[in-house]
C-alpha cells in the first residue's frame, strides 16, 4: 500500500503559501524523500520547508522546497528542481542565483515559513527588528534592503504590456524584467482559450506546471496582461504615401505592390498591419519597436505576427523573418514599417544617398535613415 501510495503522490517543487504545501499530498507518501514517509505537516515543515527559498515573483510571493528523490540522488544531499526550466540544482547557492537568472527577486524567509517549533516570542521580536514590503510583505532586516526590494518590486510591476491585436489577443511586451526593451509577441485570448507565450522556455515552463497538477500556471509575461495597456488603433497605412515612396526612388514597384497585398489581406483579417510600439508615453527613445502582420505561422512569426527594430541613432532596421537575415537588404516588413515612418514620422525623413533601387526590389538597408536632429 505504501508503494502504491507514493506512486499516487504528485510532485510540486513551487508553492505559494505553506498550507498549500501541507495539503498539496495529504495523507501519501512525500514525494520528495527516497524512504517511504508520510506526508505530514511535522515531515514537511522539518525536512522540506525548514529549507526552502523564498522569493517573489511578479509581486507574489512564492518558495521552493528541496528534494532528495532518486532522479538526482548524490549521498545524502538535497537536490532543487526548478520550475522555471528542467534543470536539477545541487546547492542552495546555485539555485538562487539560477532563480535570479530567471528574473525573480529573492527574499527572506516570511514569518509564516518559520519552522513550527519556533517559540512564539522569538517570532515577535524578530517580527519588531525587521521591516515589511509593501508589495511583498516580505521582512527586511535593514533599511537598504527595503529600498533594494522595493527598487525591483517597482522595476517590475512597471514592465509595460500593450495589446496589438483586439480580435485575437494578441499583445507585445519587454522580453526581460530588466535591461533592454526588446519586444516579445503573447497570446492571451478569452474567446479562443489560447494561452501562450512565443518563448520556448515559458513554453516548457508551463507544460511542467501542468504536468505538476497546476494547469493555470502562467509565465511571467502572461501574468502581465492584467496591466496591459487598452487597444487603441494606430493611423492606417494610406496608399498615397506609398506612391510617393516608390516615386523617390525609396521602393521599387514590385515591393510597393507586395506592400499593398499584405495591407489588404491584415485588412480582411481585421487586424492592423503595422503597429508601432511606444514603451515610454513621454521622450523619444533610441529604439522604435513594430508589431508587424506577416500573415505566416512559422517559428519567427508564432502569432502571425513579427517585430521590427528601428535604431534612430544609426537609421538602421532589424527584423525577424529569414529574409532580413542578409544585412545588406530589406525586408517585405522592414518596407512596411518605412511606409509608417514616412507617412506618420516627417522629421525622420529619408537620407540625402538613395542609390539606385534593384530590379528584385530589394533596397539597400541604410538607404532609409533618421535624421537624428529632428528627434
Amino acid at each position: 500500500m505504501s508503494y502504491v501510495t507514493s506512486v499516487m503522490a504528485v510532485k510540486m517543487f513551487e508553492f505559494s503559501s505553506k498550507e498549500e504545501l501541507f495539503s498539496f499530498n495529504a495523507n501519501l507518501d512525500c514525494p520528495y524523500c527516497t524512504k517511504p514517509v508520510t506526508a505530514s505537516q511535522h515531515h514537511l515543515s522539518t525536512h522540506h520547508l525548514r529549507f526552502a527559498i523564498h522569493y517573489t515573483e511578479c509581486g507574489i510571493g512564492r518558495f521552493s522546497i528541496p528534494c532528495y528523490c532518486p532522479e538526482e540522488r548524490r549521498g545524502k544531499r538535497s537536490h532543487w528542481h526548478c520550475t522555471k526550466c528542467t534543470k536539477i540544482i545541487q546547492r542552495s547557492s546555485d539555485f538562487r542565483l539560477h532563480l535570479v537568472n530567471h528574473g525573480v527577486v529573492l527574499t527572506d524567509k516570511p514569518l509564516d515559513g518559520e519552522e513550527t517549533s519556533m517559540d512564539s516570542s522569538c517570532v515577535s521580536e524578530a517580527a519588531e527588528d525587521k521591516i515589511a514590503c509593501q508589495k511583498c510583505d516580505s521582512l527586511f532586516a535593514t533599511p537598504p534592503n527595503l529600498r533594494k526590494q522595493t527598487k525591483q518590486q517597482n522595476c517590475k510591476q512597471e514592465q509595460p504590456m500593450l495589446c496589438v491585436d483586439a480580435k485575437n489577443g494578441i499583445y507585445v511586451t519587454p522580453k526581460d524584467p530588466q535591461g533592454t526593451s526588446n519586444p516579445i509577441h503573447i497570446c492571451k485570448s478569452l474567446v479562443s482559450q489560447n494561452f501562450l507565450c512565443e518563448l520556448d522556455s515559458c513554453r516548457d515552463f508551463m507544460s511542467m506546471a501542468a504536468q505538476s497538477g497546476n494547469p493555470g500556471k502562467e509565465c511571467f509575461h502572461l501574468e502581465r496582461t492584467k496591466n496591459a495597456r487598452c487597444y487603441s488603433p494606430p493611423p492606417p497605412l494610406c496608399n498615397a504615401s506609398l506612391e510617393e515612396m516608390a516615386e523617390k526612388g525609396i521602393l521599387s514597384k514590385s515591393r510597393q505592390e507586395e506592400c499593398m497585398v499584405l495591407v489588404s489581406r491584415a485588412c480582411s483579417e481585421e487586424v492592423d498591419c503595422v503597429f508601432p510600439v511606444f514603451w515610454e508615453e513621454h521622450g523619444p527613445e533610441r529604439y522604435i519597436y513594430f508589431s508587424v502582420y506577416a500573415d505566416q505561422n512559422e517559428a519567427w512569426c508564432t502569432f502571425g505576427r513579427t517585430c521590427v527594430t528601428l535604431d534612430t541613432k544609426f537609421g538602421q532596421w532589424h527584423c525577424q523573418c529569414p529574409d532580413a537575415n542578409d544585412r545588406q537588404n530589406s525586408c517585405i516588413h522592414q518596407h512596411l514599417c518605412m511606409w509608417w515612418v514616412f507617412q506618420e514620422r516627417p522629421c525622420w525623413r529619408q537620407s540625402a544617398i538613395v542609390n539606385r533601387v534593384e530590379e528584385s526590389g530589394v533596397m539597400p538597408a541604410k538607404i532609409f535613415k533618421i535624421d537624428t536632429d529632428m528627434l
